[in-house]
């Protein structure tokens, strides 16, 4: 048990500044595509209901 847990030790550190560098870079993703996605027409479609 000690042998993983100090593998895992060993790769959070090794990408601990990667993680700092890009930790922002997944929201503003996320705004940009919804910003640049292509608008919906917003009509809801209509349900008929059974005789």
């Amino acid at each position: 048990m000690k042998r993983k847990q100090s593998e895992q030790d060993r790769a959070r550190s090794q990408y601990a500044e990667l993680t700092k560098h890009y930790r922002a870079i997944g929201p503003a993703a996320i705004l940009a595509a919804l910003i640049c996605a292509p608008k919906k027409d917003k009509q809801s479609p209509k349900l008929s209901k059974a005789a």
